[in-house]
């Protein structure tokens, strides 16, 4: 009776003991599962989804994605508007961090305004180059972790646009002004309402 298996499939209980040997084979298997996503931000080891979701009271949880986009780590995300206050185009890149986040890369403006830089920033123990080239500002973020990124989003005059994976995204298609919306990244597609 030294001989594990044979002693499973003969004694009583036997059956228990296989199903608790496979218990313990599936637990390492989603163990490694679980090593995968944390290392790669994915379980396929390639794809993560932006997404967009409105920013509601926080006792509710949060709301499900309005938008999601496959993307891979590295990808960048692009927000462009008209400033509210001086009236001229902004232009902000993000990209996608392994471990499923959003990264600061670089804002271009063409004026200065309210709230926008006018020189380097020490930000999170990172500091920004602001160059001035032919076309107006570039402000290089260092790809400086976010996480997410909230916001409200403007009227039609500042006119919030995304692009992302390919696709084109106008958040007042998906909210109206006024509404704060997240920004984020996740490992996983979730559904959106009535999909």
């Amino acid at each position: 009776m030294s001989d594990p298996l044979r002693a499973a499939r003969w004694t009583p209980g036997g059956p228990a003991l296989v199903r608790s040997a496979i218990g313990r084979f599936a637990g390492a298997a989603a163990a490694a599962l679980v090593v995968l996503v944390a290392a790669t931000g994915a379980a396929d080891t390639g794809t993560a989804w932006f997404a967009v979701r409105a920013l509601s009271d926080p006792a509710a949880g949060a709301a499900p994605p309005l938008v999601q986009v496959p993307m891979a780590v590295g990808d960048r995300i692009e927000l462009t508007h008209t400033h509210s206050v001086h009236r001229r185009p902004v232009h902000e890149v993000y990209s996608v961090l392994a471990d499923a986040g959003l990264a600061m890369e670089e804002m271009r403006f063409d004026a200065h305004g309210a709230n926008l830089p006018s020189g380097p920033e020490t930000i999170d123990g990172v500091t920004t180059t602001f160059v001035r080239d032919g076309s107006g500002y570039v402000v290089d973020h260092q790809g400086r972790p976010l996480g997410t990124v909230r916001m409200v989003v403007g009227t039609a005059d500042v006119d919030h646009r995304l692009a992302a994976g390919g696709r084109r995204i106008r958040l007042l298609d998906l909210v109206g002004p006024g509404a704060g919306v997240e920004l984020y990244v996740q490992t996983h597609r979730v559904a959106p309402p009535g999909e």
